[in-house]
């Protein structure tokens, strides 16, 4: 079964670990289960992107405390919380502490399948940015000081005759430059060009403003 069909749970009770488990092999869902948050966090490195059906009445660290660490270690995992019958403030505050979606005992087993297929979607999005932006980094650190010039002037819009002037070179020059830009990016077009580096740019973007 591949690895993005793979939810974790982390749940006190065996017999709901066990019912959850069956729910979603049903679906063709993997699972990995956890009877504490001190046996999760013993077992996966927090800035691992998950999926996780997280119980919010657990012995020791709590729900949301586990919650609150995951989140503050990476935006990237997608945590549904499991909350008591009529237990609203707590689905609240699981929302507001970065939890996906909360869903309430006894389960409706139809209503949990459709968010946790949710989440897996949003996981399974979230891997792919991930994948994108390590490509991109990875391409991106193969140009040289030269072609990072023509790349910055590319996406300031500059044809190749006016970046040829700008920087002192011939025509010809500026279009070989130009060629093993589009080839080392593995860029299919300028607006493909653009979309990656504005994806570093986002990146670039939210770790300064996260200092």
């Amino acid at each position: 079964m591949p690895l993005e069909r793979c939810v974790h749970i982390v749940d006190d009770e065996a017999s709901v670990r066990d019912a959850l488990t069956l729910l979603l092999s049903t679906a063709q869902i993997a699972t990995r289960s956890f009877a504490s948050a001190e046996e999760y966090l013993a077992s996966v490195p927090l800035d691992e992107p998950v999926c996780l059906l997280l119980d919010n009445q657990l012995p020791g660290i709590s729900g949301v405390e586990l919650l609150k660490r995951i989140t503050e270690a990476t935006r990237h995992s997608t945590v549904i919380m499991i909350t008591g019958h009529g237990d609203v403030p707590t689905a609240v505050a699981a929302m507001k502490s970065g939890a996906f979606h909360f869903v309430q005992k006894p389960f409706d087993a139809e209503a949990l399948l459709i968010t946790v297929e949710e989440g897996l979607a949003r996981a399974g999005e979230v891997r792919d940015l991930q994948r994108d932006i390590r490509d991109a980094k990875a391409r991106f650190a193969l140009l040289t000081n030269r072609e990072h010039e023509v790349l910055d002037l590319l996406l300031g819009g500059l044809p190749t005759k006016l970046i040829a002037n700008r920087l002192g070179i011939t025509t010809r020059t500026t279009e070989h430059h130009r060629a093993a830009v589009m080839q080392k990016m593995q860029a299919r077009t300028i607006s493909h060009l653009v979309r990656m580096a504005l994806l570093l740019d986002r990146v670039q973007g939210a770790r300064n403003g996260a200092k």
